[in-house]
């Protein structure tokens, strides 16, 4: 099964660069984050962004930085599903494994870009499979401080479950990552 959308040229358009997507970033309650990043490919199931990580944001596995300041990250903005995957290289290149974040389903802006809500409970997923669940303490306590309905608190501990075993059962990544990865050589 092939998914329909378009490919983009990586480093060229009919201007010279590279198309960019519109990334809207909300973070419960009050944050919100305008970015925009390469755009690699858009469907209508699919919309795949790249960047630089350059938050803060430290995560450690097996005692190793997997995902750092200055690291790549490809990610995959799946429409409909309640989390988005990143994939994850070093300053070297080197695949560290991939970074999901449980989200409401993405919505599409009226510029073609993505809104995604954060709802703060993360999972780390190495190349081999092993697995890290992240934020648990994030998600209790956007729910204690009422940023977060017991709804969505409670839909966010079942998608955690389901990404999970979506990696125990070896189909991780999602058949539409793996299709463009392979296809757009991520």
């Amino acid at each position: 099964m092939k998914l329909k959308g378009s490919l983009t040229k990586r480093n060229e358009t009919s201007w010279g660069s590279t198309p960019k997507l519109h990334l809207r970033y909300i973070r419960l309650p009050d944050q919100v984050l305008d970015i925009y990043d390469d755009l690699i490919y858009k469907s209508e199931r699919v919309i795949v962004g790249k960047s630089q990580i350059t938050s803060v944001h430290l995560v450690t596995f097996d005692g190793e930085a997997v995902l750092a300041p200055g690291f790549q990250i490809v990610y995959f903005e799946l429409m409909g599903r309640w989390f988005t995957v990143g994939k994850i290289r070093d300053l070297h290149g080197r695949h560290t494994g991939y970074y999901c974040d449980i989200v409401i389903p993405p919505k599409l802006l009226d510029d073609g870009g993505v809104e995604l809500t954060d709802l703060f409970l993360d999972l780390w997923v190495s190349p081999d499979l092993r697995f890290k669940v992240l934020d648990e303490e994030e998600l209790e306590s956007a729910f204690v401080k009422g940023w977060i309905t017991k709804q969505l608190y409670d839909m966010a501990k079942t998608e955690l479950r389901r990404l999970i075993t979506i990696v125990e059962k070896g189909r991780f990544p999602p058949y539409p990552i793996k299709y463009l990865e392979r296809e757009l050589c991520l």
